[in-house]
């Protein structure tokens, strides 16, 4: 990552303490901060980016045993849905039976 920048940065460390130059072994310290913080940049982004993937799977998961939940439900309802029609099928044929007896009682009397 920074390596570059650290060679960089104590090459002019060493420059300036050969040549007596405060200002150079500053630019050098100075170019290995920026190769450790070049660094440290790096690996916060890679956590970063694994907090998302993690973040996204577990949406992903979440999504998933919603709909599965949904689709549960959506079950349970359609059973209930076809015991009342059932039921109120069941009802209808009694109410048409007893109809045509009342018919038949009324054709007689």
């Amino acid at each position: 990552m920074g390596i570059m920048d650290k060679i960089t940065g104590r090459a002019k460390q060493a420059a300036g303490d050969l040549a007596g130059d405060d200002s150079l072994k500053r630019q050098g310290r100075d170019e290995e901060r920026k190769a450790d913080a070049k660094d440290e940049l790096a690996r916060e982004q890679e956590r970063a980016e694994q907090a998302e993937a993690r973040a996204d799977r577990e949406a992903d998961a979440a999504d998933a045993r919603a709909r599965a939940a949904a689709e549960r439900e959506y079950e349970k309802s359609d059973a209930r849905v076809e015991r009342n029609e059932a039921h109120a099928e069941a009802e209808r044929d009694r109410a048409d039976a007893t109809a045509r007896e009342v018919a038949d009682l009324d054709r007689r009397t």
